[in-house]
Order: C-alpha cells, then sequence, then structure tokens
C-alpha cells in the first residue's frame, strides 16, 4: 500500500488488520479505523480490545457505528477527502445471498464517491470467486458472483489493479464475522480490487467550426460523434501522444534512407461532395456537414471554434482515383464524374464533407512550383470516414502519406525506394517494441506487402503477430499510378500509413477508443523514447448486451454505415460491438424486421447498467426519428 495521506477502514471486526496495518505505515500516513457495531459490541471479539489500544497508541483514529454506506453523514468524517478506503471480506451478516450483498457493495462505492480524493482510491477485498472477474480462481457465473466492478461502475469508479490478499503481511490478523458469528472464515486465494475514479460522461455540446469560404464567414455543424476528435492536436510539437511519437519516429527512420521534405497539414479540412478524395473511399463513407453563415444560430448553446488553418475550399481529384478511370491525373470535375456513375450533387454548393484522406493533396503537392523527381514528400493529419463498429477500426485517425514521382524510366527505382523506405521503417519500429515485450515478432517477416490483382498497388500488413487482433492487419497502402504534368509521363507512388492502428500494434493497445481517451492515466504511460507496452487502467469492464428490432417497409435495408454513426453518437463510443442477429420478411405484409444485438462496454470509463440502459432507450427514440422505422 502506498505510503502517505489518510487512510479509512470501513467494516472492521476486531481491528486486527487495522492494528497490524498501523506497525506497518510512516508517520505520514494517517489511519482512521471504523467499524459498524456499536463500542459494547465490539468489544466481545477476540484482542479487540487489545487492537484498539494498539491504534490509539499510534495516533490512529477509532469510531463505533459508522454506516460504509453513509460515510458523509458520519460526524467524524463529515468535510473529510480521504486518499484511501479499504473494505475488507464485506457481507451483509448470516446467510445473505448475491444479490443482498451487491447492493451492499453499490451503496459502499456511492458513499465513497463523495470523500475520496480525487486521485484517491478505493481497496475491497472478496473471498475466492465472489467478485465475478477474469482474476477470480475459480471462476463464479456472472450471475452467481457478487459483480463488483458493475457495482462500484455506479459510482464512477474502475478497477485498476487486482492484488493477492496474503495473510503473512499482516501478522496478526484473523479473520472474524463468519455468518455474523465470532468465527474465522476461509481467505486463502482472496483478492483485493483496487478501485480508482474514471472520467465522467459529460454531457455533449454541440460544436460548430467557423472557417472562411472566400470572403465569407462560414461555420460546420460538426457531427456528435466527432465531436470529441476534433482539434485535439495530436500531432502537434512536442506531443507525448502515441500517434505523434510513431509520426516523428517514421519520418527520421524514411528520412534515413531517403530525400525527404516535410510538408505542414495545411490542406482543408473541407471539401466539396462532387469531389472524390480515394479509389478506396466510398460516398457512403463521408461525413456530410452542411455550410451556414455564421449569424445563423448563434443563440444555440453550442462551442463554437475558429479554425484558420481549415479552410473550405474546392478539393481537385487526386491521382489516385483509379476507380474513376482518372489515367492522367488531370482534375476531374463534375462532367467526368457524372460520366463514371457517381451522383451529381453539385446543386447543393454548400454542403460540404470533412476530408476523408490526406492524399487529396497529391494535386497540391505535384503544383508546389519547388516539386521535384526523386525527392518523397510527407504529411501527416486528422481524417474522417464513417465505419462498422469494431476495436480497430475508427471515424477519426491519423494519416501519414507520403508522395514521389519519377519518370516512366526509373519508376522501378522509385518504386522500390518506397518499398524499401516503409518496409525498413516499420520494421526498425517494431524491433523497438520487440525489445520490451516479447509479443510482438521480432522478425522482418512479421511486415508483408500484398500486391492487388491490378500489379499496382499493395497493403502493408502485420502477420503472424501473437496478438490475435493483430493478425493480418492492414496498417498502410501504397499505390504507384501514372501521371502526365508539362507534356512529361511520370509515374506516382503514394503511400498512405494508417498511425493510429501502427500506434495500437506498437503500444499493444486492444482498442481504438483508448487513443482518444480524455485520461491522463493513458498518455502517463506513454514514452517518447522507449516503445513499452500500455497497461489498462481499467480492468475486466462490464458489458452489458441490448437487442433493438424493428421493421422497414417493402425491399428497404438499413444504411449500415449510417446505422453505426447513429450508435457510436448515441452511445458516446460505449458500443464495442453491433452485431446482425436476425431479419426475416413478413409472408403478409412483405416488411422486412432486422433485429441488432448492441454490446456495451467502455474501455476506459465507468459504464452502469442503467447508464446503458438509458443509452439504449435514446437509441430507440433516434431510429424513429432518423430512419423512419417501426420499432417492434
Amino acid at each position: 500500500m502506498k505510503q502517505g495521506g489518510s487512510t479509512l477502514l470501513v467494516g472492521e471486526g476486531n481491528f486486527s488488520f487495522a492494528a497490524e496495518l498501523c506497525d506497518g505505515v510512516d508517520r505520514n500516513t494517517r489511519i482512521i479505523a471504523t467499524c459498524y457495531e456499536s463500542e459494547k459490541e465490539i468489544v466481545k471479539h477476540k484482542n479487540a480490545v487489545k487492537n484498539i489500544a494498539r491504534l490509539l497508541e499510534k495516533g490512529a483514529e477509532v469510531y463505533f457505528q459508522v454506516d460504509c454506506t453513509n460515510l458523509q453523514q458520519c460526524l467524524h468524517l463529515k468535510s473529510r477527502l480521504l486518499d484511501r478506503i479499504i473494505f475488507n471480506f464485506p457481507h451483509c451478516g448470516r446467510k445473505a445471498g448475491v444479490k443482498k450483498n451487491r447492493e451492499l457493495l453499490a451503496n459502499f462505492f456511492l458513499s465513497c464517491a463523495g470523500i475520496v480524493t480525487t486521485q484517491g482510491d478505493v481497496h475491497v477485498t472478496l473471498c475466492r470467486g465472489q467478485g465475478g472477474t477474469a482474476a477470480d480462481h475459480p471462476t463464479r457465473e456472472w450471475h452467481n458472483s457478487w459483480q463488483i466492478v458493475a457495482m462500484a461502475a455506479r459510482a464512477g469508479f474502475v478497477l485498476s489493479e487486482v492484488l493477492p490478499f496474503d495473510c503473512t503481511h499482516y501478522y496478526g490478523y484473523t479473520s472474524t464475522g463468519y455468518r455474523s458469528q465470532d468465527k474465522s472464515f476461509d481467505v486463502d486465494l482472496a483478492l483485493t480490487h483496487v478501485f480508482t475514479r474514471s472520467q465522467p460522461f459529460n454531457e455533449m455540446k454541440p460544436v460548430v467550426m467557423e472557417t472562411m469560404i472566400g470572403s465569407e464567414h462560414c461555420s460546420f455543424h460538426i457531427p456528435e460523434e466527432l465531436v470529441e476528435k476534433i482539434n485535439r492536436n495530436f500531432l502537434q510539437k512536442g506531443s507525448n501522444h502515441p500517434v505523434n511519437i510513431i509520426n516523428e519516429l517514421l519520418r527520421k527512420q524514411i528520412s534515413d534512407m531517403a530525400n525527404v521534405q516535410e510538408l505542414e497539414d495545411n490542406f482543408p479540412l473541407f471539401s466539396k461532395p462532387c469531389l472524390q478524395c480515394d479509389d478506396a473511399i466510398c460516398r457512403a463513407e463521408l461525413y456530410w456537414v452542411s455550410c451556414s453563415s455564421c449569424q445563423e444560430g448563434k443563440s444555440r448553446s453550442t462551442e463554437r471554434v475558429h479554425v484558420a488553418d481549415a479552410q473550405c475550399c474546392d478539393v481537385s481529384m487526386p491521382v489516385s482515383d483509379l476507380r474513376l478511370g482518372n489515367k492522367t491525373g488531370q482534375n476531374a470535375g463534375c462532367r467526368i464524374m457524372n460520366q463514371a456513375g457517381v451522383p451529381d450533387m453539385s446543386e447543393d454548393c454548400r454542403r460540404y464533407c470533412l476530408r476523408p484522406t490526406l492524399t487529396g493533396c497529391v494535386h497540391n503537392v505535384l503544383q508546389r512550383p519547388d516539386f521535384r523527381t526523386g525527392v518523397i514528400y510527407v504529411v501527416s493529419g486528422t481524417v474522417f470516414r464513417k465505419c462498422l463498429i469494431s476495436p480497430q477500426t475508427m471515424p477519426a485517425f491519423h494519416e501519414m502519406v507520403l508522395v514521389g514521382a519519377c519518370s516512366d524510366k526509373t519508376t522501378a527505382d522509385i518504386l522500390g525506394l518506397f518499398i524499401y523506405s516503409v518496409e525498413r521503417a516499420i520494421s526498425f519500429l517494431v524491433k523497438s517494441a520487440s525489445s520490451t515485450t516479447a509479443s510482438v515478432d521480432t522478425s522482418l517477416g512479421s511486415i508483408t506487402f500484398k500486391e492487388e490483382v491490378s500489379g499496382k498497388s499493395w497493403n502493408v500488413c502485420f502477420r503472424d503477430m501473437n496478438h490475435p487482433d493483430f493478425t493480418d492487419l492492414t496498417v498502410a497502402k501504397l499505390v504507384c499510378i501514372p501521371h502526365k504534368q508539362d507534356n512529361n509521363e511520370l509515374s506516382i507512388c503514394i503511400t498512405s500509413i494508417n498511425l493510429d492502428l501502427l500506434s495500437m500494434v506498437l503500444y499493444h493497445i486492444n482498442d481504438w477508443r483508448m487513443l482518444w481517451t480524455f485520461d491522463e492515466r493513458f498518455l502517463n504511460q506513454i514514452s517518447a523514447t522507449e516503445l513499452k507496452p500500455f497497461c489498462e487502467f481499467s480492468l475486466y469492464p462490464p458489458s452489458y448486451s441490448h437487442d433493438v428490432s424493428f421493421w422497414l417497409d417493402g425491399d428497404e435495408k438499413p444504411d449500415e454505415l449510417t446505422l453505426h454513426a447513429l450508435v457510436r453518437r448515441v452511445s458516446r463510443d460505449s458500443v464495442k460491438e453491433l452485431k446482425l442477429i436476425d431479419s426475416f420478411c413478413h409472408a403478409e405484409t412483405k416488411r422486412m424486421s432486422y433485429c441488432y444485438r448492441l454490446t456495451y462496454q467502455s474501455c476506459d470509463k465507468a459504464l452502469s447498467y442503467q447508464q446503458a440502459l438509458e443509452m439504449q432507450l435514446r437509441l430507440r427514440d433516434e431510429l424513429e426519428k432518423s430512419f423512419k422505422v417501426t420499432l417492434r
């Protein structure tokens, strides 16, 4: 246990644990020992009088008839903030069932929330199997356990550490109170659960970004599910965020092998909808935002952010758009896109989308006055795409784009340089991570380039990783396409690297949501000099499953990407999985029924059953409004 501060013990029996603990702490640690019984009842326990005398002699405080579920009402604890609260082997008494003991835990944690400091912790020791976590051996079935993590979540606490309870550290400790008697109980394989406060689920406020389009001040309402992803500045100079560390290490490694020119991310955050960005991105993945005058809607309670460098402008078709057959690299206007079968939305000239990729900057790079063949241009920034919910797919992530050009005669040289530079740079990072953990393959074989059918596109994948979620994970893509500029035939090589996925692999982060947490315990673990594996500060988070079923008319199908985006928004990114589990057509009405199962689980916040249920009920309301469905 940490030294210093104030430590409150509740539910003491014969005070033997408190006495032994008091002997083992320094003078800077203040011990406050309490019990539920009266002094007259407690002295009947063996050695209780002697233990109380030891505590008082050491300067500890001892109080009787203290209700651990109502600590703030205790006269001696009012207006006090404590650094640590310890509750060993809680029990309602006699043959109380698991439900009563769960409520005891829940009310205890709610009581702790009012008197423990922001950085404080709560220790609860349970007998083997009672906690209901994977740390218990043997593990009870969830419904037959005390569900301690879920009970703590009601009060905003997360489980941060699980330790074996070792009686040998407290030589004079003897358990008492078995079935409300002065009898000991079995403490073998008991576990101490250490809980800390989590970040709350704050009310989401609409965010409006203000910028310039030509000479006009305009504003854009940011999609609610992206509000906490805008303007986080993870890539700013001096940032200790994993994506920035990986970004800088990659740039350094590539610079050591090739002539590199680094570019600032001064490219538009918004682009026109009639102009596409990448052959691998469909229109359904785009986040649409409507442009309006800054004078509109100012009476609303919104947070307004002025972004000077996120100007909106027409973005030309990048050379990487193979899907539209733009082989020459010339700008593709609405007419060409219409011929390719892409709907023309140019009549809505005030509608834009958040940039889905930085490959749209290729045209800008090629038009630079100082553009030279044989040089690799590098730019990194945040991009946004609708995607299905999973631990490895993210609606906002940081992309690094490498752009280089050469004449047709030296295509093989520039392509080889790209492949070599990217492979060696990523492999260097893998080796660096492998020096601190054996969970990442140390051989260069862990990186592979998978050539696509076209022969001009490669996916950069991790393979043979011990972690099952990172097997064959595509972290980058390389394309090589022809381009004509100033009557010269060039070959353009473009590499797009997902810095977030690469960071997850190297830092052993299992869920992309952790990269966007506001909890300082995340960044406190990150080192710019050593790629150490990330250690979860929220262990065994509870999960809750809810189903939602609805009817759709005729042959209509729900737009999966829009549905997943809605779920992200309503749940505040608290849904870990959304799965279609059933669908059928009604024989008479011909309407289609769809049933989805949502698994609520937060990787960094305390999520209670009640909170998940409220999110589910709100989702049902939003489905009726947004999808015009008939709920079942």
